[in-house]
């Protein structure tokens, strides 16, 4: 074999110095890991359930106990087409969000983007996921003025804006708005949660749009996404969609924080 000599050297440490300079530590594993992706282990163990657990609703992509109807789709009619979730809340992907949300972290945008782009292309290709224009805006549910003085940030803004990016989809981020005062989400049942968003978000202007992406963080009942949904159709936009970072599994509808897969 012939021996290497020193050009072939110097661009063998160019190639180590530049594969370097494209890793990160992985937020999860702490890993080598592509900048703004997790490892490949852990993009594996994150996006796992969401693509391998056995029952779900065909629309809000809520994990069920079995072969039955979605308790949060069957008793409404919902006004979002279909919800696309980057993976299910819990561990650990779970400890990511919370990162995001209440440590702004905001590097986890990036991967939280790239993992749900992943998604939107495997459920596409697996489930018939429907498509939208390329030209279709993502419209993030505005946060709450509780929230974003405490965080200094909305959640979901932060996400549309780096899902945007790699979709190459405009962002609309001063179409839906947000009426002050509500009680806080995670405090209330399903049904609470209805009534607490009926008619907390409306559109300042008109939107005679065929179709828009509704964005958020954590998907819980779809109260929320409803809710926006709702408002946007009012203001002429004729369908709509939504992309979530994470989707709860399983809900204790009477019990707020109790989140889980069904046994």
């Amino acid at each position: 074999m012939a021996k290497k000599g020193p050009l072939s050297r110097r661009f063998s440490d160019l190639r180590a110095h530049f594969a370097r300079q494209t890793l990160t530590a992985c937020p999860l594993c702490n890993g080598p890991a592509p900048i703004g992706r997790l490892c490949a282990g852990c993009t594996h163990d994150v996006q796992y359930s969401m693509r391998h657990y056995p029952w779900r609703c065909a629309r809000c992509a809520l994990a069920l106990p079995a072969n039955v109807p979605c308790p949060d789709c069957d008793d409404q009619t919902p006004a979002v087409q279909n919800v696309v979730a980057a993976f299910d809340y819990v561990a650990p992907a779970d400890s990511l969000v919370l990162r995001f949300k209440n440590a702004r972290q905001f590097q986890l945008a990036t991967i939280f983007a790239a993992l749900a782009v992943d998604a939107i292309q495997w459920g596409h290709a697996q489930h018939a996921t429907p498509p939208w224009p390329a030209t279709t805006p993502l419209v993030p549910i505005p946060g709450s003025h509780r929230s974003l003085q405490r965080r200094g940030f909305n959640p979901a803004g932060e996400f549309a804006i780096r899902l945007g990016r790699l979709l190459k989809m405009p962002v609309l981020l001063s179409l839906l708005y947000r009426e002050p005062a509500r009680l806080k989400q995670s405090t209330l049942n399903r049904l609470q949660r209805r009534a607490n968003t009926a008619h907390v978000y409306y559109c300042a202007r008109n939107a005679p749009l065929p179709c828009v992406v509704l964005v958020d963080d954590v998907l819980t009942t779809g109260s929320t996404l409803n809710a926006a949904a709702r408002a946007l159709k009012a203001a002429g936009v004729q369908k709509v969609f939504a992309v979530v970072i994470a989707r709860t599994p399983c809900v204790i509808r009477d019990e707020p924080s109790a989140i889980g897969f069904p046994d």
